[in-house]
């Protein structure tokens, strides 16, 4: 975990984290996610999430360049890191019905970039460990065994389980952002009601999910009633061939290795 949060430690001192400061962060990271995940080269795969990410992304508001991967773990899951890096498991796109249900998860993740909300928890830490990542670098020694649990937290922070209001923030972003690119959002809604009703068949599958991505009803509702307040285009996209193809290919992939699969 130190070599991921290096970068993290680097700008401890100063706790507001720019636009600039955020992709390198994250161009950090991804570099350590990509070296420690098993995550997918086929190129027809990266070539379609890429191009569905890319066309939720354009409808924000940041000046920055987004990058999607498909990682090859079972287990449903999907998260975003600072600076435009976002990750879907296999195992979610393989339980998705339909492209509006995909992309509603991919512009979920978008809207966490979009709302900073994993700068913001780095901030935080930053502010709570600043000492002693002050101290480490005025040493310009390697930190101790309880110097670097602390600094390790900053990696931590990243894939923390987000607030409440914060799944909500990134709710309305998405559907703002589906609505703009001409994808039906209530995918969205279709997907998280599938998620909390298969949660009791298959914990194991859906614990990730559920770990950092607190999901009730209540939050459900919410964001059924922001679509219903929303003027929806009559030409908004469910499903596409294109969406179908891209599924099928993603359940050709070799199985995860041994390590990233989901007790059944």
């Amino acid at each position: 975990m130190l070599g991921l949060v290096a970068g993290g430690a680097a700008v401890a001192g100063s706790c507001a984290i720019s636009t600039r400061q955020e992709v390198e962060l994250g161009q950090q990271y991804a570099a350590e996610v990509n070296r420690q995940l098993p995550v997918v080269e086929d190129a027809e795969i990266n070539r379609y999430i890429n191009l569905l990410g890319e066309r939720i992304a354009r409808q924000g508001t940041r000046n920055i360049r987004y990058t999607f991967y498909v990682v090859n773990i079972d287990a449903v899951n999907a998260f975003a890191l600072p600076g435009g890096f976002v990750y879907v498991n296999r195992g979610l796109v393989e339980r998705t019905d339909n492209l509006a249900e995909l992309a509603g998860v991919v512009a979920h993740e978008i809207g966490h970039v979009e709302e900073r909300h994993g700068v913001e928890q780095l901030e935080r830490v930053q502010r709570a460990n600043l000492g002693l990542t002050l101290a480490y670098v005025l040493l310009g020694r390697a930190p101790g065994s309880l110097e670097r649990a602390g600094i390790d937290v900053l990696g931590t922070a990243v894939f923390a389980k987000f607030s409440r209001e914060a799944e909500n923030e990134a709710d309305a972003v998405a559907v703002r952002l589906l609505t703009d690119a001409r994808i039906d959002p209530n995918g969205l809604v279709t997907f998280f009601k599938e998620l909390l009703e298969e949660r009791e068949r298959q914990p194991n599958i859906l614990e990730q999910w559920f770990s950092t991505h607190p999901l009730t009803e209540e939050r459900i509702a919410a964001t059924r009633e922001l679509i219903r307040q929303t003027k929806l285009p009559s030409d908004l996209i469910v499903d596409s061939e294109q969406y179908r193809s891209f599924k099928a290919r993603v359940r050709q992939l070799p199985e995860p290795p041994p390590e990233f699969r989901t007790a059944r």
